[in-house]
């Protein structure tokens, strides 16, 4: 095992695979699986470099301990809150002992893709001004050092992500909007798929392809739904927002095909 160490590239044979690190060191196997994000450098090497789009959002991200709350915050549920040109999702982690906040107001700035960057609060603050009590509380009780923001970029789905000993996983594959909520769930079914592939075929190389011909459609489809979900939540107009919602019915249309899957059951073909 080697922990932060940077992958430069890697280079394959009949027999295995080599990657090299950027510090010089290299390191073999049988299969190389690139699971490395939105920037992967293994993503770069096998398509190329992929152009991005900004969306016209950027997401906001705290967590707030629920001690911290008052206590009738929200019960042990996911929610969101739809706004003009903004929304903000609310869920809670460590079994309802944190409460996770994420909001997506429309910028009309390209700013760094990345997940580190703090921002001011009172900038957060000004960004849902005149939203609910509930909203803003929470917002009162974050840490106000522990703010971050980043640009959401989008990339249009690939359909080809593997060679014969080198293969892609999550966000290195299949980047998604966070708006159905799917981007880590689509990387733990990619794991369950490429873990029954690799056990159930001859070669390495077969297994690479029965992997991506049976998560490429599905990860297409998340990434592409996701994209609309953004414009669904920031409709401006209230009762506009409620037929669009109603004609969709979310909830029904995710019960057919999204939360149904099961990836240890799936017939691989």
């Amino acid at each position: 095992m080697c922990l932060n160490c940077k992958v430069a590239g890697f280079t394959e044979s009949a027999s295995g695979v080599t990657v090299r690190l950027a510090d010089g060191p290299t390191v073999q196997g049988d299969v190389l699986i690139g699971a490395d994000g939105i920037k992967s450098t293994v993503r770069a090497q096998i398509v190329g470099e992929t152009p991005v789009t900004y969306t016209g959002y950027v997401a906001w991200r705290l967590t707030v301990p629920r001690e911290n709350l008052p206590q009738d915050t929200m019960d042990l549920v996911g929610a969101v809150w739809c706004g003009p040109k903004n929304h903000a999702v609310l869920c809670w982690l460590c079994s309802g002992r944190v409460l996770n906040f994420v909001g997506c107001p429309e910028r009309a700035e390209w700013e760094d893709e990345s997940w580190t960057q703090r921002r001011p609060w009172e900038e957060l603050k000004a960004e849902y001004a005149g939203w609910h009590p509930m909203i803003q509380s929470i917002l009162d009780a974050a840490d106000r050092n522990e703010c971050y923001r980043w640009a959401l970029n989008n990339r249009k789905p690939i359909y080809n992500w593997s060679t014969a000993r080198a293969t892609l996983l999550g966000d290195a594959a299949h980047p998604t909007l966070p708006f159905l909520a799917q981007g880590a769930v689509m990387a733990i079914e990619d794991a369950a798929v490429l873990a029954r592939a690799l056990e159930g075929s001859d070669t390495v190389a077969a297994a690479l392809q029965l992997y991506q011909r049976n998560r490429v459609d599905r990860t297409a489809r998340v990434v592409t739904e996701s994209t609309e979900q953004g414009g669904l939540y920031h409709i401006v107009d209230v009762e506009e927002m409620k037929r669009a919602f109603a004609k969709k019915n979310v909830a029904k249309e995710r019960a057919e095909w999204l939360y149904c899957y099961d990836p240890l059951n799936v017939t691989l073909n």
